[in-house]
C-alpha cells in the first residue's frame, strides 16, 4: 500500500473539516490522513460534541478514495473503521476494547473512543471517504452531560511503566493502515465479511445490529 499524505496541526474546528477544506483545495487527491494536538469543535454521530482537550487525545481523520462499484453505504465503512480500530488499539495499547453499536469505542462500561464516518459527494458518486476517530489517551477535564457515558483513557488502562513509552504516532499510522485496508474490504463488496468481522468485537451485552435490512 502506497504511503499515505500526513497533515499535521496544532488545532483545527475538528480534523473532518479540515480534510474536507484539504480536498477543495486540492491539497489532498490520494489516500491520506489529518492529525490535530486539540479539537474545537470536534463531533461524533447526531452532532454530538466530542470533547478534545490539547494533547489529551488522538484526533484523526483518514481520508480514503474508495473505487467501488458496490455502492456500499457510509455506515458500512464505519463498521470496518471500528473493526480497525479495535485490532490497532489492541496491538498497539494491549488493550481489551469492544464496539458498542455501532460506532463507539468500550472498555466495560466506559467509553474510549468514537467513529464518525462522513462522505464528500460529487454528483451520485462518493468523491471522498472521511473515517474520523477520536480517542481518548490522558487523563483530562471532559465534562459531559449527565446522560453520556463516562469516558476513560489509555493512561487509565495501560501501567504506568508501560504508559510512559507509549507511542501514539505508532498507533495513529497502525489505525491509518487498517482503515484504508478495511475501505477496500467494503468497496470491493465484501460488507458480510466486515459485519462479521464487527460482530466478533461487539460488546458482549450490546444489542446487534442487522445493517444488511
Amino acid at each position: 500500500m502506497t504511503a499515505a499524505q500526513a497533515f499535521y496541526f496544532d488545532s483545527v474546528d475538528s480534523t473532518n473539516e479540515a480534510a474536507k477544506r484539504l480536498i477543495h483545495d486540492h491539497r489532498i487527491h490520494s489516500p491520506a490522513y489529518v492529525v490535530a494536538r486539540e479539537q474545537t469543535a470536534g463531533r461524533g454521530q447526531r452532532g454530538r460534541l466530542w470533547l478534545s482537550p490539547r494533547d489529551a487525545g488522538i484526533y484523526l481523520t483518514v481520508v480514503d478514495f474508495p473505487d467501488s462499484t458496490a455502492a456500499p453505504a457510509p455506515q458500512d465503512f464505519t463498521l470496518g473503521a471500528a473493526h480497525a480500530c479495535v485490532e490497532a488499539l489492541r496491538q498497539c495499547a494491549g488493550v481489551d476494547v469492544f464496539i458498542k453499536p455501532i460506532n463507539d469505542l468500550y472498555v466495560g462500561r466506559r467509553k474510549l473512543g468514537g467513529i464518525l464516518t462522513e462522505v464528500v459527494m460529487e454528483g451520485d458518486f462518493i468523491r471522498a471517504l472521511l473515517t474520523g476517530i477520536g480517542i481518548n489517551v490522558r487523563i483530562a477535564p471532559r465534562p459531559l452531560p449527565r446522560d453520556a457515558p463516562e469516558p476513560i483513557s489509555l493512561q487509565e488502562l495501560i501501567p504506568p511503566a508501560q504508559f510512559s513509552y507509549f507511542d501514539g504516532r505508532h498507533l495513529v499510522t497502525e489505525i491509518v493502515r487498517r482503515v484504508l485496508s478495511s475501505n477496500a474490504v467494503v468497496a470491493r463488496g465484501d460488507v458480510l465479511q466486515m459485519q462479521r468481522e464487527w460482530e466478533r468485537h461487539r460488546l458482549p451485552d450490546a444489542t446487534s445490529v442487522d445493517l444488511r435490512t
